[in-house]
């Protein structure tokens, strides 16, 4: 695979930017799809966009901690209010999408090739 920025992939997909700047500063490799925090703390990396339908404050939280490249709110999620400030506090950047979890993960895996 190889890698992209942030911004580059967002415009391509058409992912909407909920949180956060500094898009062409993010590297990206991969993905990762889980809902499953603890599994998601353990297996996610910094170069992946972190693609879930949860948006709690725990979400921002495990996205601090793995320093992933960005959260993808997938099937149309949004964040409640708080939760978007916590993200803009911590610098955490938080897309969004209509599609499916799987059509987001097949949308990107074929852009990344």
């Amino acid at each position: 695979m190889s890698k992209h920025n942030l911004q580059e992939i967002a415009q391509q997909l058409n992912f909407e930017i909920r949180v956060g700047g500094g898009l062409s500063d993010k590297v990206v490799k991969s993905g990762y799809a889980c809902d499953m925090l603890s599994w998601v703390m353990a297996h996610a990396r910094a170069t992946d966009i972190w693609m879930t339908i949860l948006n709690s404050m725990n979400v921002i939280a495990v996205a601090v901690l793995t320093e992933c490249a960005c959260v993808l709110l997938t099937e149309n999620v949004d964040l409640p209010e708080d939760v978007a400030k916590r993200a803009q506090e911590k610098e955490i950047i938080v897309l969004r999408t209509p599609l499916s979890t799987y059509e987001a993960s097949a949308k990107l895996a074929e852009f990344l090739r």
